[in-house]
């Protein structure tokens, strides 16, 4: 049985721009694409990606319009499994905002690996100490503790 996480958007920045944890995050996207781990996100992961692909990449010269379009898209094209944020969600999820003083969209990202009882994988490290209680958190490879 393949390896499965949901995976917050820090992940799927790290498929396009060199920052720590860079690594890893390219090795998941291979693994991804060898079919050894299926991966699950939010639906507004997409939004967030193409936000800050827009400001990381594009302006800052690092992409071509042509490859920021193209990768707006990488999260379904690549076979992410991408869970809409239903009322229901959002509604738990304000739960575990108030109550473990997590961030609404990190929230959403904890309420769906609670549900479908999956660790998350992901860049924040104050998100993994937050959430540590909630459900199991991996923090990229070569992400500090600091």
């Amino acid at each position: 049985m393949a390896d499965s996480y949901v995976v917050d958007t820090g992940v799927f920045l790290r498929w396009f721009v060199d920052q720590d944890g860079f690594e890893h995050a390219q090795e998941l996207q291979q693994e991804l694409v060898d079919g050894s781990v299926t991966v699950a996100t939010v639906d507004f992961a997409r939004v967030e990606v193409a936000g800050v692909l827009r400001k990381k990449g594009l302006l800052a010269g690092r992409l071509t319009p042509e490859e920021f379009a193209g990768a707006v898209r990488v999260i379904d094209d690549i076979g992410v499994t991408v869970y809409e944020t239903t009322a229901d969600r959002l509604e738990h999820a304000a739960l575990l905002s108030a109550r473990r003083m997590i961030g609404m969209y990190d929230a959403l990202f904890v309420h769906l690996a609670e549900e479908l009882e999956l660790p998350i994988l992901t860049s924040d490290t104050r998100l993994s100490r937050a959430a540590g209680r909630t459900v199991r958190v991996e923090v990229l490879r070569g992400i500090g503790s600091g």
